[in-house]
């Protein structure tokens, strides 16, 4: 449920196109590999291997800019200081947790501001921030 909403959130923006979607983070960085995307939305908690091992990962060879959504690193805390240090371009919370069904709502202006700015691309017309 949570790809889908982030999945959904991005693609209401004409400039992306999903072009992939992984279950757990080996599996994302076998189609970040292959795919090259230009962005990639990570979660921390991630079954097989987890957000930070990924971005770990993805930080030694990886193609493209990354932004967390993540309700274990909210802006600030040590998880996300660590993500941004290991290239997370920006890192967005997740509103009620790891189930967050609120997100679009919540925070889909938050998370379009942070996957826009990760590929440089101008804020949408009326967002603030």
């Amino acid at each position: 449920m949570m790809r889908r909403l982030v999945r959904e959130t991005l693609s209401a923006d004409p400039d992306f196109a999903v072009v992939g979607e992984a279950a757990d983070g080996r599996a994302a960085l076998g189609l970040m590999g292959e795919l090259q995307p230009d962005l990639t939305m990570l979660d921390i908690e991630m079954p097989v291997l987890d957000g930070i091992g990924t971005l770990r990962e993805w930080a030694l060879a990886g193609h493209g800019a990354v932004v967390i959504v993540s309700s274990a690193a909210r802006p600030g805390s040590e998880l996300a200081v660590l993500a941004r240090r290991l290239g997370a371009a920006s890192v967005v919370g997740k509103p009620s947790g790891a189930f967050s069904p609120d997100l679009r709502d919540r925070q889909g202006d938050a998370i379009l501001r942070a996957a826009r700015r990760a590929v440089g691309l101008p804020a949408p017309l009326g967002a603030e921030g």
